[in-house]
């Protein structure tokens, strides 16, 4: 995560009233006001992390898909 957010959190934080959506409101406006540059680079490394943890991995991902080797069945028959 960025540290300009993560400053902006923590400084939101130590506000005695700052409500859940408060909160929530500035995440999101905080997330606005990055640069697609930084958006990319923070999604690159969510892909990182979830593939580093084996939540990408070929055998993961086959069981979420369902059986292999089913033909994939079509609602517009």
């Amino acid at each position: 995560m960025p540290s300009r957010v993560i400053a902006m959190t923590a400084n939101l934080e130590r506000v005695p009233s700052f409500s859940f959506e408060d909160a929530e409101r500035a995440q999101l406006l905080a997330w606005i006001s990055l640069s697609a540059g930084a958006k990319i680079d923070f999604f690159e490394e969510m892909v990182e992390l979830a593939y580093q943890s084996g939540a990408l991995s070929p055998e993961r991902l086959a069981l979420r898909d369902g059986a292999p080797n089913t033909p994939p069945t079509s609602r517009f028959r």
